[in-house]
């Protein structure tokens, strides 16, 4: 493998833990038959990553994906690392419920007025909530801040944490189903930052670090785009032929300072893939995420196709879950696949493969493909 060090892979999966060395060789596992929903390593201390057990709890292990203790119980569905303070740890779960620790995971502490959003949110908009017109279940409603799902347990939980590197008291949630929630005192209060986005399937955040602020966040029926959340979003999937958005990736500057985009799509959300019939189930030999990757190259202005035809599908089954930047190479990244509906952590699932691109997305290659479908990847120098 080209770079100027070697590599470890950090794979959750539908089935456990993967540990992968350089070869791509895996040299340790854990958690088997376990639904593994997010992994993430301490960007300064990479032997020490923590793991998120569906249904169960967060787990560190500070050897490398060796030996796991368990240190919080609950349904894990997100990790972040501080990037100003990496012993500063966030996890959040379903229910929707937020945890920090300050001691790199030792200890924790439930950042409980968050739990005072949905109704300071409802005082605040009015009555927004609202059933879902595609969904006969009336468990699930949809609105601002409402934190319900449409399926089974009707929970909403948090997708993804992020904490802006210039000012960590800053911190937004992607919560799958509610919305946008922005906090500025670093958990003290919080605020709902979702308007303008008509289904709040909320799955991605990014800034862009631009002279002006513009923000990127991906849902299960749209792209959007701001330069202040708090004011509202828009539309910003001109050029893509998908509907379904979820992990994205910024790539190193153009020219004039506008960082390039990666964002990975699908035809319709993972419940009407045809491929899982709306069962959790992932039906092998039936059509499924019809996955595509696109790039920006303006802010999220307009995105254009790559990968297809260059090393991914023209049509491809399994969904691109995850993307990584290899810590040694600028233009090279990581993209983990799998034959899974995110979202629900239940049923079955396909295979799974870790792919390289050389060449900020444009052809790949793949690199693992036996092991079990992939929910997230994470990528760090060994």
């Amino acid at each position: 493998m080209s770079g100027s060090g070697k590599l470890r892979f950090y794979a959750a999966t539908h089935e456990g833990v993967f540990v992968l060395d350089d070869a791509c060789t895996v040299v340790a596992e854990a958690f088997r038959g376990a639904i593994v929903d997010c992994v993430h390593p301490r960007p300064d201390h990479p032997e020490i990553v923590f793991a998120g057990v569906t249904h169960d709890g967060l787990y560190r292990s500070e050897d490398g994906g060796q030996r796991w203790a368990k240190v919080l119980d609950g349904d894990l569905r997100s990790i972040a690392v501080d990037p100003s303070d990496d012993r500063v740890i966030y996890a959040g779960t379903e229910p929707v419920h937020l945890y920090r620790s300050e001691d790199g995971g030792t200890t924790w502490r439930e950042i409980t007025a968050l739990q005072r959003l949905p109704e300071e949110t409802r005082q605040k908009h009015g009555g927004l909530s609202r059933a879902d017109a595609s969904f006969s279940n009336p468990k699930f409603r949809h609105g601002l801040q409402e934190w319900t799902f449409p399926l089974p347990p009707h929970e909403g939980h948090i997708t993804e944490i992020f904490i802006r590197p210039d000012h960590p008291n800053r911190i937004f949630l992607s919560i799958e189903h509610g919305g946008i929630a922005v906090s500025n005192d670093r958990g003290e209060s919080w605020d709902d930052a979702s308007q303008g986005i008509d289904y709040l399937d909320i799955h991605r955040l990014l800034r862009l670090p631009v002279t002006q602020d513009r923000y990127v966040v991906s849902s299960a029926r749209g792209l959007y785009a701001s330069d202040d959340p708090s004011t509202g979003w828009s539309r910003a999937e001109s050029g893509c032929e998908r509907d379904y958005f979820h992990e994205m990736m910024m790539l190193p500057g153009n020219k004039d300072g506008t960082p390039s985009l990666l964002v990975c799509a699908a035809d319709g959300s993972p419940v009407r893939w045809p491929a899982t019939k709306g069962d959790g189930v992932w039906h092998k030999g039936v059509a499924g995420a019809r996955a595509a990757l696109y790039r920006s190259d303006d802010g999220a202005r307009s995105w254009r196709r790559i990968g297809a035809g260059q090393g991914l599908p023209q049509e491809m089954g399994p969904m691109i879950w995850s993307l990584r930047p290899n810590p040694y190479d600028a233009r090279s990244i990581f993209a983990g696949t799998g034959e899974v509906a995110r979202g629900y952590a239940f049923g079955t699932a396909g295979a799974g493969a870790i792919l390289r691109s050389d060449d900020q997305g444009e052809t790949w290659r793949t690199l693992k493909s036996d092991l079990p479908a992939l929910r997230q990847l994470a990528v760090v120098a060994a």
